[in-house]
């Protein structure tokens, strides 16, 4: 007679409806001690992570059930295109059924290598050429999501308070009340940095230099290193290009904040009253000697200590009234806040 517990592999149909049956929980997952950190999204980082130790173990927390559950929901549920290999979301569902294991192993092994992501063209508003996004297959943007699930509760406590792009319980419109407020204390000068291509000119060294700082598990950092550098050539193959950052995959917005924190928290220790939102910035002063000044010294460090390139045609000093952020400005002596113009009355080419 067989034992109760011995089952076979087959027989367990349902467990794979459940969102994915990727593996059983493991004794140290279990004993492990779990915490919520503050000011998490529901959605992204709602998740008891747990308080690995040592710091070099954070690659268990990632392949961990119930973090590569979530993960798996929340990919599920973008419902993203096919990458290169044409997978759609549901033949995934039965692919990792059957090769799980053998990935896991990679990624716990420091072995894992992901594929280049496919190119896809979008038009810029205004007829202004295309922007090419980086499409990666599920699996990639699984293993994506479920490092940043893991890495977030670790790196956005410690971001600015203002900072708002891609952050937890966070949103344009907050960033756009935090201008109004603001302008409202008498900062009547407004410094617009634009960053020319910034996803495009992040140094990969200068990036990881700044992860390394609070991630120590080094199988996750040659990981994160080889989502960085795989694809960048336009086309399917892996490029040695040593910059940028291909869109749509899911860990390149917390990884940009891991970056422009650094700006953060050099405004703040100058005592600056800013908003970013992911590249998107500005400084706000009360004279425009102050502004100018302001500027010069910003593109300074923009340029020398993270390596990125300031955008001279569209960046400048501007009175605060009447600029424009994030498709808002604010008018009139109250500074209230109305879509811009361009965003009610789009330019077709």
């Amino acid at each position: 007679m067989k034992n109760k517990e011995e089952l076979p592999m087959n027989s367990d149909r349902g467990a794979w409806q459940r969102p994915l049956d990727f593996a059983r929980e493991e004794e140290w997952s279990r004993r492990a001690k779990l915490f919520r950190t503050e000011r998490t999204d529901p959605a992204l980082t709602d998740q008891p992570a747990l308080d690995v130790s040592p710091e070099d173990a954070l690659m268990e927390l990632i392949v961990s059930p119930t973090n590569l559950q979530r993960a798996w929901r929340q990919v599920k549920g973008n419902r993203g295109a096919p990458g290169p290999d044409g997978m759609t979301i549901a033949e995934f569902e039965d692919w990792a059924h059957e090769n799980w294991a053998t990935v896991r192993q990679q990624l716990l092994g420091g072995t894992y290598q992901p594929q280049p992501v496919r190119r896809k063209p979008i038009p810029k508003p205004g007829g202004k050429g295309d922007r090419l996004l980086g499409i990666p297959n599920v699996l990639d943007r699984l293993i994506q999501q479920a490092i940043v699930q893991v890495l977030t509760p670790i790196f956005d406590p410690g971001f600015s308070d203002s900072s708002f792009g891609f952050r937890p319980h966070r949103s344009a419109h907050e960033a756009a009340k935090q201008v109004q407020r603001i302008i409202r204390q008498g900062h009547a000068h407004c410094v617009d940095v634009d960053l020319s291509k910034f996803f495009d000119r992040v140094q990969h060294d200068v990036l990881m230099s700044r992860v390394s700082r609070k991630v120590h598990d080094r199988r996750l950092l040659r990981l994160i290193g080889r989502y960085l550098r795989f694809g960048r050539d336009g086309g399917w193959r892996m490029a040695t290009d040593r910059r940028g950052l291909a869109a749509r995959r899911p860990a390149i917005p917390l990884l940009s904040n891991v970056l422009l924190d650094d700006l953060d928290k050099e405004l703040e220790r100058r005592g600056l009253r800013f908003v970013r939102y992911a590249d998107d910035f500005q400084i706000f002063v009360r004279s425009e000697r102050s502004a100018h000044r302001v500027f010069g010294s910003v593109k300074r460090f923009l340029t020398h200590r993270l390596k990125l390139v300031v955008n001279e045609d569209k960046s400048s000093v501007r009175p605060a009234l009447g600029c424009e952020y994030l498709g808002f400005t604010f008018v009139g002596k109250r500074v209230t806040i109305k879509v811009a113009p361009k965003k009610l009355f789009p330019v077709h080419c």
